[in-house]
């Protein structure tokens, strides 16, 4: 029993020390992802575009809005004199607007969200390659983003070096830079529906 008990120690002790080599050879580092993306001029310019973008549908979108209120209205001054035909014609007709311009303001977050997706997935990629390529360079078993940890030495911080490197290698179309903030989804206007009777 002495002897199963020495054995199994030794094993413990053999396997502890190869944690603790393996353990020493970990070089983990860290990004700031929003400090980088704060720092780039594309993702400025991409903003900016973005936001731009929004501004022509939500003014689409509020024209055709105005437009039906403007109908409602027309309905609500004539109702009164109408032929129930034409009544039930006229609450049709408001119906179908009033679906139209639902379509048009679901079409038109899908067009801004796709937008999106068409601005910074590029940028993205390249944040992902130049991370790579920094932990390749340095040796990095591990490259963290810093939301997820508790505590950060400064001394761990790649997050200058990958701006650095970004903005070594600019890409080759730059629109206009901006504000930082990505564009909020333009509000849209819920119409009132059919005219009151």
């Amino acid at each position: 029993m002495k002897k199963t008990f020495i054995i199994l120690a030794s094993m413990l002790l053999a396997l502890g020390g190869s944690i603790i080599t393996q353990a020493q050879n970990l070089k983990i580092g860290y990004v700031d992802s929003q400090s980088v993306l704060e720092k780039l001029d594309e993702v400025k310019a991409a903003n900016a575009q973005l936001r731009e973008f929004a501004a022509i549908k939500d003014k689409e979108l509020k024209k055709d809005a105005d437009d039906f209120q403007a109908k409602v209205k027309d309905a609500e001054d004539k109702f009164q004199s109408m032929t129930p035909q034409m009544q039930a014609a006229t609450q049709k007709e408001l119906q179908a607007l009033q679906e139209k311009l639902q379509i048009k303001q679901q079409s038109a977050q899908s067009e801004i969200s796709n937008k999106e997706k068409q601005l910074f997935e590029p940028i993205q990629k390249r944040i992902q390659d130049a991370i790579k390529q920094i932990a390749t360079d340095g040796s990095y078993t591990y490259v963290l983003d810093k939301q997820v940890l508790f505590h950060s030495p400064t001394t761990d911080d790649l997050s200058d070096e990958v701006v650095k490197k970004l903005q070594a290698t600019k890409p080759q179309a730059a629109a206009t830079p901006a504000t930082t903030k990505p564009a909020t989804t333009p509000a849209t206007t819920k119409p009132t529906t059919t005219p009151k009777k």
